[in-house]
């Protein structure tokens, strides 16, 4: 869940850091990174790049994150040029026990994260690719290749895939966990859409993974795939543009004397939607009516006629807003929601998430969240970029898949309570810890109506301070840590919600 060259590393020469860096920028990096990096005899390719923090233009020449809290740290970042070089990072960091971590996207935010101290970044920033085979309807990503990135050479050619809900986000990390959005209920979610995957196994070996190659391991990358390897690239089966690529979409808001009228005709939904229809509601701070809102914004890639049909029971409640657009599908990250994408991709910044995926719609939760933020964003201004999203997804083309068939362990979840605390000040300021309790007491509230007998949460959303069982499923993990024993026995792709040793 990603870039010029401040430096080369060539065939046999030696390490050069650009705008005069000095030695000592490398001896912070202590001895084993400065011999992994440095020493001649590794031949790395060609614009391999290397960066120590302190460096100019650091920030800006390597993969950022978009949530600074409970962060890694790096001595180093290393952005190979060729699939070789991640095979010897990789092979490198296991030999001399350097802990690291993949970084494609960026937009990962378990406090899992938190846990590799001192390590190296593995930027995969020079594995953008996206190659469209038309007559093969099949996409080949690259590894930092983002959402946003998919989207123009697809729709050029007349093609689609389903994709996550920001243009930012990582293609394959947002894949690897299992990839719910707006499409799914026409397409099922990424991982369905999973052709093959080339990955670095922990040995630094190259391999294709798929149906027809290492199967069983293509059980297990669809679900949890970032316990195993570093995809360096993914191949998926892509569609023709769903009603020519025209979609309707409409954005509402309604105010917090609205609220609880909305919140109803929204649970009333449950179980109704059809498969193209997506609906997601956000409750923030609205400056321009000056108070908490609840925003809706609702797609539908099908004719007018039938979306208004669609869509009157919340036109009926008058909101105090409403944008009608017809939009391409190439666009629709980026337009729908009064363009709140660029803004929720703004990168480093203070960002403590929560999830639970539910199976019923329960609107006394959601007018009760409400209120809780509302009650925060008077008492607490520091977290008026906090968000609470609801994104209800049709499930058709996502259950029609087999529950066995991939390690992806929620397939009826109808509703993803995704509880987004930002803030300014530092992680233990007095408005980090009231937005914190507040997203603990709400996930425990919606967790106890959601319609299931534990805590369900989508792997990708994980807040990272939950039990294992939530993110993968206590059926599945077994078989997970089976397959963990044999492609990574040295447990060294740990820090992203990671697999027990053992279960139960």
């Amino acid at each position: 869940m990603f870039t010029r060259s401040i430096c080369l590393l060539a065939l046999s020469l030696p390490l050069v850091l650009a705008g005069g860096a000095s030695t000592a920028l490398i001896e912070r990096a202590g001895p084993n990174l400065k011999a992994l990096l440095s020493e001649p005899g590794r031949k790395w390719c060609p614009g391999t790049q290397v960066f120590f923090p302190g460096q100019k233009d650091y920030a800006s020449l390597t993969t950022q994150r978009w949530t600074v809290y409970e962060a890694p740290s790096y001595l180093a970042a290393i952005k190979p040029a060729c699939v070789g070089d991640v095979q010897k990072v990789v092979k490198l960091c296991a030999e001399l026990k350097i802990p690291f971590l993949p970084t494609g996207g960026g937009h990962g935010y378990s406090t899992s994260f938190g846990k590799l101290k001192n390590g190296l970044s593995l930027d995969l920033g020079a594995f953008k690719q996206v190659s469209v085979d038309k007559a093969a309807q099949t996409v080949t990503i690259g590894g930092a290749a983002t959402f946003g990135d998919v989207f123009d050479p697809l729709y050029a050619a007349g093609l689609e895939i389903p994709t996550g809900s920001c243009t930012c986000v990582g293609f394959l990390g947002g894949t690897l966990g299992g990839g719910v959005g707006r499409y799914q209920g026409i397409h099922g979610l990424i991982i369905d859409n999973l052709l093959s995957l080339r990955m670095v196994t922990a040995g630094g070996k190259l391999i294709t993974v798929s149906a027809a190659e290492n199967a069983d391991l293509f059980w297990g990358m669809r679900g949890a795939g970032f316990n195993y390897g570093v995809v360096v690239d993914a191949t998926y089966k892509v569609h023709p543009l769903t009603n020519g690529g025209e979609v309707q979409v409409v954005d509402l808001i309604f105010t917090r004397e609205q609220n609880e009228t909305f919140f109803k005709t929204l649970a009333s939904l449950s179980g109704t939607l059809p498969p193209e229809l997506a609906l997601l509601t956000y409750v923030d701070y609205n400056a321009t009516y000056n108070g908490t809102v609840a925003i809706l914004d609702v797609s539908y890639p099908g004719p007018k006629d039938k979306f208004l049909e669609l869509v009157k029971p919340f036109i009926d409640l008058k909101p105090a807003y409403t944008e009608f657009q017809t939009i391409p599908w190439n666009r629709l990250l980026r337009q729908l929601g009064f363009q709140l994408n660029d803004l929720v991709c703004i990168k480093e910044q203070q960002h403590s998430m929560y999830s639970v995926g539910t199976k019923n719609l329960s609107s006394p939760d959601y007018i009760s969240a409400f209120a809780k933020y509302d009650q925060m964003f008077a008492d607490y201004p520091e977290t008026r970029l906090s968000t609470l999203e609801i994104e209800i997804f049709p499930t058709q083309a996502v259950v029609a898949v087999p529950h066995d068939s991939t390690a992806y362990p929620w397939r009826d979840i109808e509703g993803q309570v995704m509880i987004q605390m930002s803030f300014t000040g530092g992680p233990t300021s007095a408005a980090a810890n009231a937005a914190n309790k507040v997203a603990q007491e709400l996930r425990t509230a919606f967790s106890m109506t959601s319609g299931y007998d534990q805590l369900e949460i989508y792997v990708s959303y994980a807040h990272g301070d939950e039990d294992p069982a939530s993110w993968y499923g206590k059926d599945k993990l077994p078989r997970l840590i089976e397959l963990k024993k044999i492609w990574d026995p040295k447990n060294i792709f740990r820090y992203d919600n990671p697999l027990p040793d053992s279960y139960p």
